[in-house]
């Protein structure tokens, strides 16, 4: 699916008389993001429109990404009574499902994405426009604990694939109260008074 067919568009909320309300609901589909951090991306709107960029972070839950040097604003930090403070500059998100465009690298144009397989079976990002595969940057896999998932070594404070998958969990039709009570060896005497639906 391409980002041009998307439903991640914001689309007007309707009451039940077809009368559009003001209020604009966004469906968030994170399988639409086809950006991934140090892709080469065009900015569609604002001040930097038909400027190219890389990508610095991924921001999922709201489908932003922020781009280096693009769409900046100054702001004032630590200003007080006795610190006039200081300005400092920084990049506002932007939207992927239209605000930015990846770039083919065939030929450094904005193009339009989606995700195609190959005949091996690997999901690949391709460009609509020229059906070139655009690369996923390697840094795209880097994480807080390793910068691939081949050099991770083991921790004694990470928990084992065997540990994981150990099954501990053994379901019962009973309350969480009546398990309690029968692992501690309660004996429930009282008698319950009647109760009635109507």
């Amino acid at each position: 699916m391409s980002c041009e067919e998307c439903p991640l568009q914001a689309q007007p909320y309707k009451r039940r008389e077809g009368r559009v309300h003001s209020a604009y609901k966004l469906t968030v589909q994170v399988k639409c993001i086809l950006s991934d951090v140090s892709s080469q991306v065009e900015v569609l709107t604002g001040p930097d429109k038909g400027k190219q960029g890389i990508i610095k972070q991924v921001i999922q839950e709201r489908n932003w990404v922020i781009v280096e040097g693009m769409n900046c604003h100054l702001r004032m930090v630590g200003r007080s009574k006795d610190f006039p403070g200081v300005c400092i500059k920084s990049e506002a998100p932007l939207l992927v499902t239209n605000q930015v465009s990846l770039v083919d690298p065939s030929d450094l144009q904005s193009t339009p994405v989606e995700w195609r397989y190959t005949d091996a079976g690997e999901k690949v990002r391709v460009s609509v426009r020229s059906g070139r595969i655009i690369p996923v940057p390697v840094m795209a896999g880097e994480t807080i604990d390793y910068k691939t998932k081949a050099s991770y070594k083991d921790s004694e404070k990470d928990t084992l694939a065997s540990n994981v998958s150990e099954i501990t969990f053994a379901p019962k039709l009973k309350t969480f109260e009546m398990d309690i009570m029968e692992e501690f060896g309660i004996k429930e005497e009282r008698i319950p008074a009647h109760t009635f639906w109507y």
